[in-house]
């Protein structure tokens, strides 16, 4: 601006001093027709345009400007200005919408960041809808696939339970009917009553609680002598017990079905519990989006959650932009 200011300077300076007039004013004809200019357009300097605030001038006046501040731009691109992408345009956003989002990702996660992008057309926040689907899609996933053979585990553990526990061997060969109080107990609610002692838990029924009649014969030692394999106590010459062996082949068969089916049950119930966690997730995401974007703030700027592969392996990143 300065280098300009002087070039326009010394070109009035050099264009003064060629003129024939020594004055070092350039005399301007106010009748245009005197000078032989007939065939020159009105000028705006004529006393004609007064009317419209401009006066006749000479070329040594200075036309009176009242300053005015210009505002810049944002940006600028070839073609006119366009807004900053730092700028969010303020959306026209209720806290019914922001409830509606959440209630969507409550849902399925994903679909509130759908719904908050519909106001954004931020790019990140579209990115965060396949995420969440997906991860959904994996955690379902995960739990059918799980709960599905775990039941199977659990169908052949009965199964297998059904074919080589009984309880007539039960109440024939436990030590406390045997030598205890006679030569058989009658039924099991005898044997409730009656039994008591080192090899003694209470025995219920599967008519009564079916979870708790299969894991009782399998879990603790006073039922090893309901499996058809399990060898008679000598009770007469080891009354401790001592030397018997509790488990038998059949039983620690058993066992092992049974560990199997509440291996992938719990498996399961952890994929699960992802899905909630994926929800609430979701839902408190989306509320910090339909708060920013409520405020007319960029929904990518403060802290973000986004998945990167880093070395070819997907990581969960945390981030704050300013």
């Amino acid at each position: 601006m300065r280098f300009a200011l002087v070039t326009c300077i010394a070109g009035v300076l050099l264009f003064s001093a060629a003129s024939p007039r020594a004055s070092g004013s350039i005399y301007v004809p106010r009748d245009p027709a005197a000078a032989g200019l007939s065939a020159v357009g009105r000028s705006v300097f004529s006393p004609e345009n007064e009317s419209s605030g401009v006066r006749g001038l000479r070329l040594d006046e200075r036309l009176s400007l009242r300053g005015t501040r210009i505002e810049a731009p944002a940006s600028l691109h070839f073609g006119g200005s366009v807004p900053s992408s730092d700028v969010v345009p303020r959306a026209s956003w209720s806290r019914r919408k922001t409830a509606m989002a959440m209630v969507a990702s409550a849902i399925l996660p994903g679909m509130g960041e759908l719904y908050c992008y519909t106001a954004s057309r931020d790019r990140w926040t579209l990115a965060r809808v396949p995420t969440f689907l997906a991860l959904d899609a994996y955690m379902w996933y995960g739990y059918f696939h799980n709960h599905g053979i775990g039941k199977d585990y659990k169908q052949d553990y009965e199964d297998y339970a059904d074919a080589h526990w009984s309880l007539a061997k039960f109440l024939r060969d436990h030590p406390c009917c045997n030598a205890g109080v006679g030569d058989t107990c009658d039924s099991w609610e005898y044997f409730n009553e009656n039994c008591q002692g080192a090899n003694y838990f209470y025995y219920t029924s599967r008519e009564l609680d079916s979870e708790e009649y299969y894991e009782n014969i399998g879990k603790y030692n006073a039922f090893t002598f309901g499996w058809d394999d399990a060898a008679e106590w000598d009770y007469s010459n080891d009354p401790s017990g001592d030397n018997y062996q509790f488990w038998s082949p059949h039983r620690l068969y058993y066992w092992s079905l049974r560990k199997a089916s509440d291996k992938y049950l719990l498996r399961g119930d952890e994929f699960l519990m992802g899905l909630l966690v994926s929800r609430v997730v979701s839902m408190l995401d989306t509320g910090w989006l339909a708060y920013r974007i409520s405020k007319g703030q960029d929904p990518d700027r403060g802290w973000s959650l986004r998945f990167k592969t880093y070395d070819e392996a997907p990581c969960l990143v945390i981030s704050r932009r300013f």
